[in-house]
């Protein structure tokens, strides 16, 4: 008989683009060698007819809520539940009836956790054991997220009991897993969440540093802007005098004179050339002084954009290094684990040691008051099969001498003379 495998997670908004990598084969694993992409096309998703963006579902599931207060920032946004058994049981099942028995476990979840709040259930046949990943968003039948509110001890008990139960009534040859010791402390993330967090933390490492070249080539835009910026403000410096010049000149001249006797007509016409290039010179401030305006309007937009990425860019390496210290301290947790481990090994081997040696004594001294006592009585049970011995044999030769024929006279000889 094969035992149900049910395990629950919890996944915060920033790890909920690593899930869907994992879950959707987005892009090629390096921490997870088990997959064989070469069979990934024979995975499939229960819930959608094609891929789905998981965080576009989710704030739509919760925009659909329209909660009165902000959701905190570290709220669990989306919990997942893996459903297995060994590779054996499905083996014996077939293609078919290993569809089924996910569909079967499917509707019982979705009716756990409610049909309008599942994101996807992906079943997994490119690894070692097939497996599906059930996802959604952990709502409340009141309306409220809130991950701890579904997932307490005692739900968690019954639906460990009650999924094997109803994949039994299904014809599925299936038993609960083995509970955990109450009281006992967590055990150590599986291969699967161990590497599913390195997808998710790879996955973090990637939009952070795509940030920082979008960042980087944000930055090289602006320097280029603020190049021009400082070629035009240069530029209309020159033609601010410019036109100052003319501005003056202009309001000290409120016409000019007519040729005549005084004015000749050439000195008219440089006039006229001089108050047009003064009034194009007027022209051209206006003219720098919008493109200005246009390119100081055109930087902060650029600025506010810049805030924006440096701003996501901090939040992708904060949570890059939150995910590595969960990482780091889960494996100093295991080190620990293993350090207790091999602790508990040598005390018990030093106790079966000590305990085999006084067994051995116990024995040995057992066997030593043993042959002390046994002594008088194998040297008396040796003598009296010695004088027992002894008296046969006296009996014995005095038969013999009573039973011995006494011997015959020695007869002479006989001669016969013959005359």
């Amino acid at each position: 008989m094969s035992f149900l495998v049910l395990h629950m997670d919890k996944f915060k908004k920033e790890a909920v683009r690593g899930i869907q990598s994992h879950n959707q084969r987005e892009r090629k694993s390096r921490s997870n060698p088990d997959i064989d992409y070469e069979r990934s096309k024979f995975n499939y998703d229960l819930n959608n007819a094609s891929p789905v963006s998981y965080q576009r579902v989710i704030d739509a599931r919760l925009d659909a809520l329209n909660f009165k207060k902000a959701i905190r920032h570290d709220a669990v946004h989306m919990c997942g539940l893996i459903v297995s058994s060994d590779s054996e049981f499905f083996t014996r099942l077939g293609e078919a009836k290993t569809r089924a028995f996910f569909e079967t476990a499917k509707e019982f979840l979705e009716r756990f956790v409610g049909p309008e709040n599942v994101v996807s259930a992906v079943v997994h046949l490119d690894e070692k054991t097939p497996h599906l990943h059930f996802v959604h968003v952990p709502v409340t039948v009141d309306g409220r997220l809130n991950a701890n509110k579904i997932y307490t001890r005692e739900s968690l008990k019954k639906l460990q009991t009650e999924l094997p139960r109803y994949l039994q009534s299904r014809g599925f040859e299936i038993q609960r897993g083995v509970e955990q010791t109450p009281g006992a402390a967590k055990k150590h993330l599986d291969t699967r969440e161990f590497k599913q967090q390195q997808e998710a933390l790879d996955s973090l490492k990637n939009e952070a540093a795509e940030a920082r070249h979008s960042l980087e080539s944000i930055q090289k835009e602006v320097d280029h802007i603020q190049q021009m910026k400082t070629a035009e403000a240069v530029r209309l410096k020159e033609v601010s005098r410019q036109a100052q010049e003319a501005e003056d000149i202009l309001r000290q001249e409120h016409g000019l004179p007519k040729p005549g006797f005084l004015v000749s007509k050439s000195h008219y016409q440089q006039a006229l050339t001089i108050i047009e290039r003064q009034k194009k010179a007027l022209a051209d401030k206006n003219q720098v002084l919008a493109r200005n305006r246009c390119l100081e309007a055109q930087q902060a937009k650029i600025d506010q954009k810049i805030a924006v990425m440096e701003e996501a860019a901090a939040n992708k390496i904060r949570q890059q290094g939150e995910v590595l210290n969960a990482v780091k301290a889960e494996l100093r947790q295991r080190e620990e684990s293993y350090k207790s481990l091999v602790e508990q090994f040598s005390r018990a081997l030093a106790d079966y040691r000590r305990l085999k040696e006084e067994d051995e004594a116990r024995k040995k001294e057992a066997r030593a008051r043993e042959a002390v006592e046994l002594a008088p009585r194998l040297n008396e049970e040796s003598r009296q099969r010695a004088q027992a011995r002894s008296a046969t044999q006296e009996i014995g030769g005095g038969q013999e001498r009573k039973s011995a024929p006494s011997p015959e006279p020695e007869k002479e000889p006989c001669f016969t003379l013959g005359y």
